[in-house]
């Protein structure tokens, strides 16, 4: 998935969205309305676990053992602050009712010291009503708890975790010797995590440039991204996961929808028609799965050569609670092998049933098309039986699991979109008989290495194999200069 989150959305340590804040000048009410919750836990940096809850017009801050805390309220519509408090206990209370304005929402960062540093958590938001105070509800929060249910804890699915993938190529030496290198001298997984993290944030640059590129071909694997130094969110995914698998820390790249801004946060509503704009990454600690975002802390951006422009570094998007992470984050697929089992239709006259080990059986007939959500599975199987006629538009659009697929002969038509960003795609047998090709249909397949499109297809629409830069592409010799407008060229095409 070649996603180009833009460099506005990051938060520094200073609270500021990128170089330029990107908060409304003007403070308006929002709509809010409370939680389904009124606490939940962080985990600290070091493992430490910090409880806060809402009491009345208080928060309640419960620690597992004593240290100090800072804690900061920030008005989100403005990103003002509004107070400090400096607290050194396990347990303390702190009265925030009184200094907020009614029906609007603020954010609560949390300060402590860890492995010698500071370290800021942040993304609470919460609001005052008839002076008591409620945690905000994300419209995210609901459909987060679906879409992780598939972040097992199984022995299995944990194995899963550390397994090599494309582009997380946590086996290979160079990743190796470099999560060795960042994670030398630490004492245990929590400080090699933090580490791994740190040198992500810290020591990489977002490439500015390529995210405002209108080409689409950035190769993002965690060895490239390494020794570029710099990427865009999904590289950054990658190489935090297999940094961290490399040292036997499972962790997965997840996408989603990444909200950019306060404007965003408080009124965008996404709908089943929205892509995944944005990658971030989940790693398993402490007999729990954390939610981290290196991009949204990254602190420097490379913008062209020899010129890089750096911010306070940040860790408020590090190891968050699906509570507070789903504020700006929705989560809509994990990258894991593993199916998540299920069941449903496909199709006016069709079916598809999802097995624990990936596989997604299809049959009966006519038009199929996955439905919106369901693209957890590494293989698609047909049944023999079947008489499936059309891939309709988007219906494997962002599998990225998917490595073969093996069309049934009754196959007339791929719509337009029906394979685009799967990933993992190396081979795709298109059968004789086909006749349509739509737009952008295997667009931004980057692993795609093979594909002879039969003699019976009559139309091939526009950017049908854009950004396919490894592809070997047979065509009949009916088709000519078909790429002529691609941003990136298949490797070879052979008209015969």
């Amino acid at each position: 998935m070649f996603l180009k989150a833009a460099a506005s959305i990051i938060l520094s340590a200073s609270f500021l969205f990128g170089a330029v804040p990107s908060f409304p000048a003007m403070e308006r009410k929002v709509d809010v309305s409370a939680a389904s919750f009124n606490e939940y836990e962080i985990t600290l940096a070091d493992g430490g676990l910090l409880n806060m809850r809402l009491s009345g017009g208080d928060v309640v801050f419960e620690a597992d053992e004593e240290r100090e805390f800072t804690i900061a309220l920030y008005k989100a519509s403005n990103n003002r602050k509004i107070k400090n408090f400096t607290k050194k206990d396990d347990v303390f209370e702190i009265e925030l009712a009184s200094l907020m304005d009614e029906d609007e929402l603020y954010y609560i960062f949390i300060t402590y010291d860890a492995f010698s540093t500071s370290i800021t958590n942040g993304d609470n938001l919460i609001f005052c009503q008839n002076g008591k105070l409620y945690f905000w509800e994300s419209v995210n929060y609901d459909y987060n708890l679906g879409t992780t249910s598939e972040m097992w804890t199984d022995e299995q699915s944990l194995y899963e975790c550390l397994q090599p993938q494309n582009d997380v190529e946590c086996d290979d030496p160079v990743i190796i010797s470099y999560s060795d290198s960042i994670c030398d001298g630490a004492a245990n997984d929590w400080e090699k995590v933090y580490l791994i993290y740190q040198y992500i944030s810290c020591a990489m640059a977002y490439d500015y440039v390529e995210a405002t590129s209108d080409a689409n071909g950035y190769q993002d694997s965690a060895i490239t991204v390494m020794r570029d130094g710099k990427g865009i969110c999904e590289g950054f995914g990658n190489t935090f996961a297999a940094l961290c698998r490399a040292q036997g820390i499972p962790a997965v790249v997840e996408f989603g929808i990444g909200f950019a801004s306060y404007e965003e946060i408080t009124r965008r509503t996404p709908t089943n028609l929205d892509y995944a704009d944005h990658a971030w990454a989940a790693v398993y600690l402490g007999d729990r799965w954390h939610f981290v975002d290196p991009t949204y802390d990254i602190c420097n951006y490379y913008e062209g050569p020899d010129k890089i422009t750096s911010y306070e570094p940040s860790t408020l998007y590090y190891l968050l609670p699906l509570e507070s992470f789903s504020n700006d984050h929705r989560i809509m697929d994990a990258d894991t092998v593993h199916g998540i089992v299920s069941a449903g239709y496909c199709g006016d006259y069709a079916t598809y049933e999802i097995t624990r080990d990936g596989v997604c059986y299809i049959s009966g007939e006519g038009t199929i098309k996955m439905p919106p959500g369901v693209n957890g599975f590494s293989k698609v199987v047909f049944d023999p039986d079947s008489n499936i006629t059309v891939i309709d538009s988007e219906c494997f659009c962002d599998c990225d699991l998917i490595t073969v697929v093996i069309l049934p002969d009754s196959v007339k038509r791929i719509e337009s979109l029906a394979f685009n960003t799967c990933e993992d795609l190396e081979y795709i047998y298109l059968p004789e008989g086909l006749e349509f090709i739509g737009q952008e249909a295997f667009e931004c397949c980057d692993e795609l290495c093979y594909l002879r499109v039969p003699d019976s297809c009559n139309t091939i629409e526009a950017w049908a194999f854009d950004v396919d830069p490894r592809l070997y592409l047979s065509v009949p010799s009916k088709f000519s200069n078909i790429d002529s407008d691609y941003d990136i060229r298949p490797m070879h095409i052979e008209y015969r």
